[in-house]
């Protein structure tokens, strides 16, 4: 099989507003009796339980609609690239279960894990993907330790009237670390499930190469990727690029995972431009590619300002809503300042690369709550802002979506440098495990490279060069790495390693995994704070416990 070169162009329906096209030549499909009408593939990634946010499930289901009603109901096929499940209150309450209800609902016919389906535990989302999922999860790398055998389908072939064209899911080899590492241990902490993770993504690669030969020996005419890689801020060996560029055979790849929106071509390990798009995160564009077997040609565009709504699940989102709605309106508190995980100057975020007074706000309610001498927060824990008002069940919720347990921990001073120089490794570029803080102070020097090493898993296993956190500060005093302090944080990273952070699982715990995080931060916002957020808050910067120096040796804010 060739690859067929891609195509943008412009969609013919005034609501939907392409961006980024590119244009080449390719063969057609020419076997005798094909149907030579155009494929469209709809495609999203990172909805992250962002029911009605943007565009929306029922903006999706109505845009489909109309897409079956162009192309016909048999050349329409809707995939969704990762991380669906989790990030918001119904999918918290539910363990993911009534999200996936709702994308039966909008008539997915394929999707790839994510990392963050695996947050409820890679048994409960393996149940949900065959016994509630009406459509098949699809993963070439996720797999059985013991037996080496995949856990999911590796891929699956669509016959579109004589055309074939074949999806092959791909997973993050980043969910090892990017959600808890015991979601994928027995009892005992031996680890059942792994993501052909190591080798420098060799693994990974053989594992993807292996799947495009078997569905082009199959007579697939087309390969489309499905993966949740990503590439800004990703390990660099299993980003979407370093896959493309190391395998043969992929037509066009769909990504997910680093919530970016691009469309773009990348070339593959032979020098052929292989089709690359993301849509961004929470439904804020729906990625459309269109093959014409007539022609050879793909188009590729991302949807942004769709407006129209399917009834069906309109009225669907909105019973599941009522039945959690006595629960989530319940007002808690309020706030005089606005919570916030972005920078308000550029509009970014900002809760994985720098401080913030949402940042400040949770660490401060790990430290007082749970009575020790620091608190600490990944960036990639804190996944929602508070507006200021009245703050519901819903908002604490959200931003704390996970479930996850506090603990209290004793750690070294060395310890919890270590901790902080992980967080900081892909300063100034976004990453999860940036460490928000309270009890501590600390400056990162960007003019050090970083020298943090990881395991083939993704954890630490050491620093072997100078440190880029400099000046730490508890209370005032500088660290003493030889001093023993008390840590709170979650379970997630006090004793399941998540984000990499493994320097704390074997230390003595105090409190072992007692109130909820969002529940804690509940109880400091109504009981430590007396229900009202306050001006100790306002600066949406923080309060200046985190320096970073730019290279040149400016300080950044």
């Amino acid at each position: 099989m060739k690859h067929r070169t891609l195509t943008g162009l412009l969609l013919s329906f005034v609501l939907a507003v392409p961006v980024s096209v590119t244009s080449l030549a390719a063969p057609a499909v020419t076997d005798a009796g094909a149907d030579t009408a155009p494929i469209v593939i709809l495609h999203t990634n990172d909805v992250h339980c962002g029911i009605e946010d943007s565009i929306g499930y029922a903006g999706l289901a109505a845009y489909r609609a109309e897409m079956e009603a162009q192309y016909g109901a048999g050349r329409v096929t809707l995939v969704d690239a990762g991380d669906a499940i989790q990030g918001g209150a119904m999918g918290t309450l539910s363990d993911g279960a009534l999200l996936i209800d709702l994308m039966n609902q909008a008539g997915y016919d394929l999707a790839v894990p994510g990392n963050h389906e695996f947050d409820y535990g890679a048994d409960h989302f393996i149940d949900l993907a065959k016994n509630r999922a009406a459509f098949p999860y699809l993963s070439c790398n996720f797999r059985y330790l013991e037996t080496n055998t995949n856990v999911l389908e590796t891929y699956q072939i669509v016959d579109y009237g004589g055309v074939q064209v074949a999806y092959i899911g791909i997973s993050t080899p980043e969910s090892m670390t990017k959600t808890a590492p015991t979601h994928f241990q027995d009892e005992n902490g031996n680890y059942v499930y792994g993501f052909c993770q190591g080798e420098n993504g060799q693994l990974l690669y053989s594992a993807v190469q292996a799947a495009v030969d078997a569905v082009e020996a199959q007579g697939a005419d087309y390969v489309v990727a499905i993966g949740h890689l990503g590439n800004l801020g990703i390990t660099p060996a299993y980003t979407s690029e370093a896959v493309i560029s190391h395998t043969t055979g992929i037509d066009v790849f769909i990504d997910g995972h680093s919530h970016e929106s691009y469309e773009r071509t990348v070339a593959d390990a032979a020098g052929e431009a292989v089709h690359l798009a993301q849509t961004g995160t929470k439904l804020n564009a729906i990625g459309k590619v269109v093959i014409d077997p007539a022609t050879g040609e793909i188009t590729s565009s991302l949807v942004t300002d769709y407006t129209e709504k399917d009834p069906a699940t309109t009225e669907y989102i909105q019973t599941l809503q009522a039945d959690f709605s006595s629960v989530l309106d319940q007002v808690v508190a309020t706030s005089d300042v606005t919570l916030t995980t972005m920078d308000p100057a550029t509009g970014l975020r900002r809760i994985r690369s720098g401080e913030t007074n949402l940042g400040d706000l949770v660490a401060d309610a790990y430290r007082v709550v749970m009575g020790a001498d620091i608190g600490m927060v990944n960036g990639g824990g804190i996944r929602a802002d508070i507006q200021a008002g009245e703050i519901t069940y819903e908002d604490i919720i959200n931003v704390h979506p996970y479930g996850n347990e506090m603990c209290l921990a004793e750690a070294t001073g060395q310890e919890i440098l270590d901790a902080l120089e992980l967080g900081a490794m892909n300063a100034p570029y976004e990453d999860g495990g940036f460490q928000h803080v309270s009890g501590l102070t600390y400056t990162i020097d960007l003019s050090v490279p970083s020298s943090v090493v990881l395991d083939e898993q993704g954890c630490f296993a050491g620093v072997t060069g100078p440190y880029r956190v400099t000046n730490v500060l508890v209370n005032g005093v500088p660290l003493d790495r030889n001093a023993t302090y008390t840590v709170a944080s979650h379970n997630y990273m006090i004793k399941e390693g998540g984000s990499g952070f493994t320097m704390f699982m074997d230390n003595p715990l105090l409190q072992d995994c007692t109130m909820l995080d969002n529940q804690l931060l509940i109880q400091y916002i109504t009981e430590n704070l007396g229900g009202r957020i306050g001006s100790e808050y306002a600066d949406p910067y923080g309060s200046g416990r985190i320096q970073i120096l730019e290279a040149e040796g400016a300080a950044a804010a």
